[in-house]
């Protein structure tokens, strides 16, 4: 009979009680009434928890609430009694008290295994907390570095890093003499010359501080900006000019 799963409260105390008493003579071992034994202590719990639960301030204190629980904590003790000594009786005096006893060591192991086990999870919660305290840590940490490293590179790049070497304008290095301006004049047309080895026709140009240059066309202009000769240059050959190319031309072809 599972009266457990049908009865609560005083009726499970009583049910349970009434079957103990019909049926321990019978039994061999307390084994065989453990069952029930259970349905009395499960039953008990289920009063001490419900008394008052889901009452307002005035029906908890009120008479006929009051009455209900004195009645059914009498029955309870004398439920209790007579199951103590039917049992007592059967099995031997002081089983009660083992009963009794072994419960209260359950109940304590099972409190105990509630609180390490909250203490536990607490403690690996804690841990995890930890992790991801520690992995934000390093997440934002490697988040600056690379931040700082291009933030880095991009300042070498543009020559911008701490004692970088000033870069000058172009106007600075012409007049510091790394660069080498060039200077124009106007040349005007010489003479018009005819290569007597290619029959090609160029012009000679001149200009201030005889620069001279050729310009190998068939139309040339009677003028034209060309590129200023701070020393004074001799006025080029045309057959020398064209011999020269054509070496070049030979040697580039058995190359």
């Amino acid at each position: 009979m599972v009266v457990a799963e049908i009865l609560t409260g005083i009726a499970l105390v009583q049910k349970s009680v009434e079957f103990i008493k019909s049926n321990i003579s019978t039994a061999k071992d307390i084994k065989d009434i453990a069952k029930q034994i259970d349905g009395f202590f499960e039953g008990e719990e289920q009063m001490n928890k419900k008394q008052g639960k889901g009452m307002g301030i005035a029906q908890q204190f009120g008479i006929e609430s009051t009455a209900s629980d004195f009645i059914d904590r009498k029955l309870l003790e004398e439920q209790r009694y007579e199951l103590k000594l039917l049992i007592d009786n059967r099995f031997g005096h002081g089983t009660w008290e083992q009963i009794l006893a072994e419960r209260r060591d359950k109940i304590k192991q099972a409190k105990e295994a509630q609180k390490q086990a909250k203490i536990q999870a607490k403690k690996q919660q804690d841990e995890i907390m930890e992790i991801l305290k520690w992995g934000c840590i390093i997440f934002f940490g490697i988040g600056v570095f690379i931040l700082l490293l291009v933030l880095g590179l991009k300042a070498f790049a543009d020559g911008k890093m701490y004692n970088a070497p000033k870069d000058y304008t172009y106007k600075q290095k012409v007049w510091q003499g790394k660069i080498i301006e060039k200077k124009y004049t106007t040349c005007r047309l010489k003479k018009r010359l005819t290569s007597k080895y290619s029959k090609k026709k160029a012009c000679i140009y001149e200009g201030n501080n005889r620069t001279y240059t050729m310009m190998i066309e068939v139309f040339c202009p009677r003028k034209f900006k060309c590129e200023y000769k701070t020393l004074n240059s001799k006025m080029p050959d045309l057959d020398k000019v064209m011999e020269s190319l054509r070496s070049i031309k030979e040697w580039q072809i058995k190359n």
